[in-house]
């Protein structure tokens, strides 16, 4: 059974990413854990038999569960379980540990404002977590309107792209009835490849791989990273983005390494595979 972790920090950006992490599990049958990165200093009035009430803090992670468990109500033919765990205490290295131990799926967290109602809490460096698993981590920005996902992207030099991501990538596609395209652009420093020749190491990279899904190619030509990711982005209409952790085109549209917020140039959820 897969199993979904999203990343809580307790903002508004992680509740919105939270529902999308809904959206694709009821899709791919996948359970759901709510890992909570702190608790929130609010007090709330718990009930005792006695008759009086006692105070006590709420946990972000209950909340977001109680939420998605209102979501699960509604009729589906798949409803995930869902659980929550509280990570306030782990170190990149522990929540990697973690994620290894009860083999992940996929990591959920969001990317937008600030806590609004009070300073927010040093996020563990997703980043660092992405250096030690195996599994993807799709960033959902808050900006962005949820839907149902239809079309996903690659970007990558043709001539190193993984076959594993292309695979990761159909099964996530499957499920939902979404499409999956690789779109090349040329390594900076290395020659642009012939249509000819880009299809012919396309079926080599890609299409002897996967043989039961239609994988499209795209040799974009285009040298301006900004304007080709427009392309992609709006041009081809995409929903998920989808590059390597340090490879290439990363470094180019995200910078050295990932913060709060994704570059305002990614309106759309942008999911990132391990080195």
């Amino acid at each position: 059974m897969k199993t979904i972790i999203v990343i809580n920090d307790g903002s508004p950006s992680a509740t919105h990413a939270s529902k999308q992490a809904f959206a694709i599990a009821r899709a791919v049958q996948a359970n759901i854990l709510v890992a909570d990165t702190y608790e929130v200093n609010t007090m709330v009035s718990a009930k005792v038999l006695a008759g009086h009430s006692i105070q006590q803090p709420l946990i972000a992670g209950d909340r977001l569960a109680r939420m998605l468990n209102a979501l699960n109500q509604e009729p589906a033919n798949y409803h995930p379980e869902i659980s929550a765990m509280d990570i306030a205490d782990f170190d990149a290295t522990q929540l990697a540990a973690m994620i290894i131990k009860n083999d992940i799926w996929l990591m959920v967290s969001g990317s937008g404002t600030v806590l609004q109602n009070g300073p927010r809490q040093p996020l563990l460096n997703l980043q660092s977590v992405l250096n030690k698993v195996q599994c993807p981590l799709l960033i959902v920005p808050e900006n962005w309107t949820l839907k149902n996902i239809q079309h996903i992207t690659y970007m990558a030099d043709l001539r190193y792209c993984r076959a594993a991501v292309v695979k990761y990538l159909v099964q996530l596609a499957e499920p939902m009835q979404a499409s999956v395209a690789v779109a090349h652009l040329s390594a900076k420093g290395i020659p642009d490849i012939e249509e000819s020749y880009g299809q012919q190491l396309f079926t080599e990279r890609v299409g002897n791989h996967i043989r039961n899904f239609p994988v499209a190619f795209n040799n974009i030509r285009e040298k301006d990273i900004n304007k080709a990711l427009d392309v992609i982005i709006n041009g081809m209409h995409n929903d998920v983005l989808v590059l390597v952790n340090h490879r290439y085109h990363f470094k180019e549209i995200i910078g050295d390494y990932l913060t709060e917020a994704l570059p305002g140039h990614i309106t759309i959820p942008l999911l990132i595979f391990p080195y």
